[in-house]
């Protein structure tokens, strides 16, 4: 199981189309959550392009004006959709991973709007530079723990805006899992995968 999840911050063009097909070809993607795209529309051509092959299927919400986007992509072969909810910041898809026999809730987020901003890092060592407020920091943390939800630590973490969090029931079922910060690349923004012990 491998999942991308990249705030690209505008996907218009060729050079961040071409960096996330590359991401998701080299690391062996499942699924890919792109958040940000500033676009509103894309087609299934596009889609096929990004992926690299016909073997995926994909939602989108379109940005507002100049401001979100999400993008959520994923192999047919490996994961099996049952159900898609949509908001204007969040896209959720429930199904089952067909390798693993585990079914799941995946969640992308753009989420400017929830606990004021989701820029807020959970201590000092999650950012680079300026460190937020502490009342975010403590909403966030709170938010953490009372969904019951896993932040693994970060391999190759420098900082750290972006994360997955997981339910406790995955690490149960693969027990594995690692969240890898990658290259940075086209956008301010780190690409994270979070993928079984097995990552290249």
């Amino acid at each position: 199981m491998r999942i991308l999840s990249w705030n690209i911050r505008g996907l218009g063009s060729k050079v961040k189309k071409s960096s996330i097909k590359k991401f998701c070809q080299l690391h062996r993607v499942n699924v890919c959550f792109i958040q940000e795209t500033e676009m509103e529309m894309i087609s299934k051509e596009e889609v096929r392009k990004l992926w690299g092959d016909d073997s995926c299927e994909f939602r989108f919400i379109a940005a507002i004006g100049k401001s979100g986007g999400l993008l959520t992509m994923w192999s047919i072969d490996d994961f099996l959709v049952s159900n898609v909810w949509c908001d204007d910041r969040v896209l959720i898809i429930e199904g089952k991973w067909v390798k693993e026999d585990l079914e799941a809730v995946l969640v992308n987020i753009y989420a400017p709007n929830i606990l004021r901003n989701f820029n807020v890092v959970r201590c000092k060592s999650e950012r680079s530079c300026c460190w937020g407020s502490e009342k975010g920091t403590r909403e966030f943390e709170n938010f953490i723990f009372d969904c019951n939800l896993i932040d693994l630590p970060l391999e190759n973490k420098k900082s750290r805006l972006d994360k997955f969090l997981l339910d406790e029931f995955w690490l149960l079922k693969m027990k594995d899992l690692q969240q890898i910060r990658l290259k940075r690349s086209v956008s301010d923004h780190i690409p994270i995968l979070l993928a079984d012990a097995e990552v290249d």
